[in-house]
């Protein structure tokens, strides 16, 4: 669990090998080109959890002009089954699993509802202009402006990108979702 940030609580899926990592560097969530990622940080300086974790696994630095990808597009999965090196040249289009099935989902499915989401989403509308789909595989980056067809229309503070996203998390949110009582 990495806290809250762009109206989410975050959590980083990483292999148990990268676990005694945590005891030297301090991870952290970072906009970058649009997109979240985790930072790595030592104190000295600040590293892509993805490419500390290629570059520890594969005892090399990542060459001039590559970089280390999401394949399934989610920034927060960063085993190392996930992570692939390509070539700046060529254009990577990641296969997004938003899929009920994806191991992301599974995974964060079973775990217990945070009542630090439920408490986090009680204060955040409103306070920040960026806001990431309240899908939890899904980590389009919004504007709290935008759009506000799909914002839940019973408590009106979990907002998504798409009609899709709303769909999936339905089930989800249900269980903490607190109606805004109309008069």
């Amino acid at each position: 669990k990495l806290g809250s940030f762009a109206g989410k609580i975050k959590y980083c899926l990483i292999d148990t090998y990268i676990i005694p990592l945590l005891k030297i560097f301090k991870l952290k969530i970072n906009c970058v080109n649009n997109q979240l990622i985790v930072i790595a940080s030592d104190g000295l300086k600040d590293i892509p959890l993805h490419d500390l974790i290629w570059e520890c696994f594969y005892q090399y630095s990542i060459p001039e002009n590559y970089s280390v990808y999401h394949q399934n597009g989610i920034t927060m999965d960063n085993r190392l089954e996930n992570l692939l090196l390509i070539s700046n040249n060529i254009f990577y289009l990641p296969l997004k699993s938003y899929s009920l099935s994806s191991f992301y989902w599974k995974i964060l499915s079973y775990l217990p509802v945070d009542m630090d989401e439920v408490n986090y989403h009680s204060r955040i509308l409103n306070q920040s202009s960026l806001y990431e789909c309240h899908n939890a595989p899904c980590t389009q980056l919004l504007l709290n402006s935008f759009d506000e067809q799909f914002i839940c229309l019973k408590c009106k503070k979990i907002k998504y990108c798409s009609q899709m996203c709303q769909t999936m998390d339905a089930d989800i949110h249900s269980i903490f979702c607190n109606p805004i009582n109309s008069k």
